[in-house]
This record gives structure tokens, C-alpha cells and sequence, in this order.
């Protein structure tokens, strides 16, 4: 049996050309070789399977290239060293296992001599914020005053843990998340190699889901491969393996919260996991927020744009705008972002998710902080309050006393003063502020 490549190493770009998603920055390197204006140390940053390091050996590969080109040749014997591995004057360093100043001082005692080949020794480190600080600092100077034949590549998905003072030292390329649609097409463009055949819904989930990574997207297509029947993928398939539950499920849920029916809000929750196992709380919380951010769109009268969502979604959403406030979709979805922080801290997913259901649910009946607050001033600046004039001879003390029954509010919460709706936002909201 012959060995298995993945389709990310497989599909793994060899050329700027083959890079997706990344035009401007591939741009800026490929001129920079035609016209010799490349600097000595490089950062790529960005987040996961983005282009990073492909990015970085396709230009270590194009600067020790025989023909001098943008695009290295894949011919030259330095070309067809990288392909066979075989490349002793460059040298990548995985800086998440080699983090020590030890590890630098090698890197800046190989860099004093030259290569044995070609016009530059490229050394290309990987996750380079995981070098400790005493690291950082022992390669300060080397990238500042670097031999004319040494080349610094590195990358990184923490830019906010890079030293200023390297950064200061570096020509720092920010690759973006790849869009949806760049993603499908190119997912649609390995199927047609690979020979399978697959339905545009589908790719279009996988690419939804690869959430700006090509990386991410092709290990979901590898995975969805095996799952398909006679090398078809169908979209079902790929919903069974992200665990996506049916969007009628999902608005009914919405529905219930928003109707502040906790019963029946947690009812349907269980009833969702338990015809869907392979669902996560994580995909339903998303779920949860790409719907108000529709209903969000909607009352706002702003345009959707290339939202994911099916029209018929949309159409069905557009119908519970009048059942929610702007500040109510607000709040929602702020406690949505919470109850998902909140998933990584807990070892019981669905006890968040749950928790997270009854507060949001119980949450969305109350009145806005506005509202109460412009309830708050109507009481104290009401003129029709009743005043008993203490008789008793304390100099005409003045007490003020409302006999006045507390009014039933629209959502019939009639139990509830000002003062014990203030508290019970206060108690759900505790990061709030009234100020």
C-alpha cells in the first residue's frame, strides 16, 4: 500500500502564483526580488493556514534560484534541492522547540559564514514568538547589521508577542484570513483533480467553515472524501461531519429565547443535541450569532451582503424582527461571546450551553437600560406623589409616601419595580455600568 499524502502537503503552493488569497503581499515580494529591494529580515503574520511559512520557503527558494526570477524555475540544481530536501544552506528552525538563547547563538555563529551554494544562506524561523526574551535579544544586533549574505525569514500567529524592538527591525507582511469564496473555488479546483465529484452547497459549508484558512478547509474536504460515498460529497455529508444541525432547528431555538420561554428554549436544545451527537455547543453558539446578526442587518435596514445563509434562512429570520429591540440583539449577542469564552474553561459543554440558554432566554424579556432608566426619571420627577405633612412639631418634617400601584409593564413583568429591574439587569450583566 502505497504511503498517504494529505491534501495539504500535496496541494502545498510551489510558486507565488499558486498562492491563494495573498495578492498584494506575494506582489510586494515578487517585485522586490525583480528589482533587488528586499530587505535582510522578513515577518509573515497572520493567523493559521494562511500561507505563512508556504510563503516564506517559496521565497527562499526564489532568492537562491539560478534564474533569478520572481517564480523560481524548478529546474536549477538549487530548485530540485528544496524539492529533494536537500537544502544545507537553508536552514528552518522551529523556534516552539527551540526557544532558548543557546539556540540563537547557533543560528548567529552559522550565519558569519557564506554559502557553500548560490548568493544567500536563508535561515527561516517558524512561530518565532515562542523565542524566550533573552533570545530576542541576542538576535537584535544580527538583524540589524546582518551579513550581506544572510536572509531572515520568520513567522508567526502572535504578532502581539514579537518584541517592538524587532519588529522595528523588519519588513512585516500581515496576510489576511482567505475569503469564503477563494476558498470554494479553490476546494472546487482540488475535487476536479482529484476526481470527485462534489455539490457547490457542500463546498460552500467547508469553506464556511475553514473560516479563512486553506489549511483547515482542505483537511475538512480530506475528511469529507472518506465520508462520501463513490467520490462524491453530497452537503449532508459534510453537515454530518462538521455536526451542523438543520437551520429550522436552530430558528426554532432562537425563537424560544426570544419568546422568553426558558422551558421550551431548553427543551429544544436537548431535543437538537439528541438527534445530532456529533453538534457542538461551539457550532450552535455560532449558529445563534450568525442568525442575529441577520435579525441585527435587518432592523437596521443594511444590506446582507454575501451572507452564508440560505434566502429562504434569511426570509424566516426577517419574520422575528419584530419581536426583538436593537439593544435587546446587542445584549444577546454579547452574552452568545461570553457563554462561547466560557466553553474552553469548562469540561461540561453542554452545562454552558444550557446555563447559557436559561440566562440569554431570561435576559431577553427584560426592558431595555433605557428603558429603565427613563422609567427611573418619570417616577422621581412625577408631580402627583402624595406628601403627609408630619403634624407632630419636628418642624414640619416632609415625607414623601407613593401610594401609587407599580405599573405592569408590556412584557408583563408587573412584579418588578424600577429599582428591582435595575438589580436584576445589574445581576445578569455584572459587567455593566449605569454610568
Amino acid at each position: 500500500m502505497s504511503h498517504y499524502v494529505p491534501l495539504a502537503t500535496k496541494y502545498r503552493p510551489q510558486k507565488f502564483s499558486q498562492v491563494v488569497g495573498q495578492d498584494i503581499s506575494v506582489r510586494i515580494l515578487a517585485q522586490g526580488i525583480l528589482k533587488n529591494r528586499l530587505g535582510s529580515a522578513m515577518l509573515f503574520a497572520g493567523t493559521r493556514g494562511v500561507g505563512k511559512t508556504t510563503i516564506a520557503r517559496i521565497l527562499a527558494k526564489a532568492l537562491r534560484c539560478a534564474q533569478r526570477n520572481p517564480e523560481p524555475c524548478g529546474k536549477c540544481d538549487s530548485c530540485l534541492g528544496f524539492l529533494l530536501g536537500n537544502q544545507i544552506d537553508v536552514i528552518e528552525i522551529d523556534a516552539a522547540s527551540h526557544t532558548g538563547v543557546d539556540d540563537v547563538r547557533e543560528i548567529i555563529e552559522s550565519c558569519r559564514y557564506g554559502p557553500t551554494t548560490g548568493q544567500f544562506k536563508i535561515f527561516l524561523i517558524d512561530e518565532v514568538h515562542m523565542l524566550s526574551k533573552s533570545a530576542f535579544n541576542a538576535l537584535l544586533k544580527t538583524l540589524e547589521e546582518p551579513p550581506e549574505h544572510a536572509k531572515f525569514l520568520m513567522a508567526t500567529t502572535e504578532i502581539h508577542k514579537i518584541p517592538e524592538t524587532i519588529l522595528s527591525r523588519v519588513l512585516r507582511f500581515d496576510l489576511k484570513r482567505v475569503g469564503q469564496d477563494l476558498i470554494a473555488q479553490y476546494l472546487s479546483s482540488i475535487c476536479n483533480q482529484e476526481n470527485i465529484s462534489v455539490d457547490a452547497d457542500a463546498v460552500s459549508f467547508m469553506a464556511k467553515a475553514a473560516d479563512g484558512s486553506i489549511r483547515d478547509g482542505l483537511s475538512i474536504l480530506d475528511q469529507a472524501i472518506n465520508l462520501g460515498d463513490e467520490n462524491r460529497i453530497n452537503l449532508q455529508d459534510v453537515k454530518d461531519l462538521l455536526g451542523f444541525s438543520e437551520d429550522a432547528d436552530l430558528i426554532e431555538l432562537l425563537q424560544c429565547i426570544l419568546s422568553s420561554n426558558v422551558k421550551a428554549a431548553v427543551s429544544k436544545y436537548r431535543e437538537i443535541i439528541k438527534g445530532n451527537n456529533n453538534i457542538s455547543g461551539e457550532a450552535i453558539i455560532n449558529a445563534l450569532l450568525d442568525y442575529i446578526h441577520v435579525l441585527s442587518l435587518g432592523k437596521t435596514g443594511v444590506d446582507h451582503g454575501d451572507n452564508i445563509l440560505d434566502e429562504s434562512v434569511i426570509h424566516r429570520l426577517s419574520k422575528l424582527e419584530s419581536q426583538v429591540s436593537l439593544p435587546a440583539l446587542s445584549h444577546l449577542w454579547q452574552m452568545l461571546l461570553k457563554a462561547l469564552e466560557e466553553l474552553n474553561f469548562c469540561d461540561h459543554p453542554g452545562i454552558v450551553l444550557e446555563m447559557a440558554i436559561i440566562r440569554i432566554a431570561h435576559a431577553s424579556r427584560l426592558p431595555s437600560m433605557e428603558a429603565i432608566i427613563g422609567d427611573m426619571q418619570k417616577k422621581c420627577n412625577a408631580e402627583d406623589v402624595p406628601r403627609n405633612v408630619d403634624a407632630s412639631g419636628d418642624g414640619g418634617a416632609v415625607s414623601l409616601e407613593s401610594s401609587a400601584k407599580q405599573p405592569e409593564s408590556a412584557n408583563g413583568n408587573s412584579g418588578l419595580g424600577s429599582g428591582e429591574l435595575v438589580t436584576e439587569v445589574i445581576d445578569l450583566f455584572p459587567g455593566a455600568s449605569l454610568l
